[in-house]
């Protein structure tokens, strides 16, 4: 931990263990004295302190955080459209921390409205971006239909902010070699669309589990940090994957990505993508990523 991440731990940490035991033993022997009054009226008092100084800390630990500079790294969606509010919504699902960024006031209110942290401001002013924090942003999304708007976003994340993920709804086809040249992830929506209509039409049955997989269901793609893990087989691991997850994935250091038989040997630095119901997604993800 840093010296920050430290102070941060010691100002939120849970506290009142302590103070809460002592108060019940002497409320026991205030008790055994035969003072009732006087051991409620203890146990009463400290307890009712302890829990004031949680909800205070409670309330107050963003603002801590912030202060701090220790709050966990944000991924900013500039457009609250349809497109832009179904992300954050996904990404806030899968324990994201979201901030969305659209100029028009019944956007935001909208995104508020459904939980989300919105900003009302221009995606393009650098100072709206250095508001949303986008310099310890960790991911940067451009969902407008504008694509010069679109364009603008990625360009400032990454040449003025140097955020390390950039992607990018695309309108216009033509337009996606000028996002890629910027080294921003470009999504083709005519592209997505023709995809999607195409399986629905060539792969009914791989369509609707992906309708349902989007519903019901969660795609995680996540780094092997489980050392116990490294060195063993896809069989090996059979019994560590939990029923109702399937390894769909797996990229190695090199950046090559295979669909893994049961012999292939996780290395350090691969990269697994786990396909299933929510909830074993996440104990899979948990098992093989223990620890960030």
């Amino acid at each position: 931990f840093t010296h920050n991440e430290r102070l941060f731990l010691s100002a939120v940490g849970p506290r009142g263990i302590i103070p809460a035991s002592v108060a019940t033993l002497f409320a026991v022997e205030l008790q055994a004295l035969g003072r009732p009054q006087e051991a409620q009226l203890l146990a009463g008092t400290v307890f009712l302190i302890i829990f004031a100084t949680v909800v205070l800390q409670a309330g107050l630990a963003r603002q801590i955080a912030d202060y701090l500079e220790v709050s966990p790294m944000r991924t900013i969606i500039v457009g609250g459209g349809r497109v832009g509010l179904s992300l954050a919504e996904r990404l806030e699902q899968d324990g994201e921390n979201v901030l969305l960024i659209d100029l028009d006031p019944d956007a935001v209110e909208k995104a508020r409205k459904r939980g989300l942290t919105a900003l009302e401001g221009d995606g393009t002013d650098a100072d709206v971006l250095e508001q949303a924090g986008a310099g310890d942003a960790k991911t940067v999304i451009a969902t407008t239909p504008d694509d010069d708007v679109n364009l603008l976003v990625c360009q400032l994340a990454k040449t003025t902010y140097d955020v390390e993920s950039v992607a990018s709804r695309v309108n216009q086809p033509d337009n996606v070699d000028a996002f890629e040249s910027l080294g921003v992830h470009a999504i083709d929506l005519s592209m997505a669309t023709a995809w999607s209509l195409e399986n629905v039409l060539e792969r009914p049955s791989l369509s609707a589990w992906m309708n349902e997989l989007g519903r019901t269901g969660d795609v995680q793609e996540i780094e092997v940090t489980a050392t116990d893990l490294v060195g063993k087989t896809i069989a090996d691991l059979n019994a560590e994957i939990p029923d109702g997850v399937i390894v769909g994935l797996l990229t190695h250091r090199n950046g090559a990505t295979e669909v893994p038989t049961g012999d292939h040997e996780l290395r350090e630095g691969d990269r697994v993508t786990f396909l299933g119901q929510t909830e074993a997604v996440d104990r899979a993800v948990k098992r093989f990523h223990p620890h960030d």
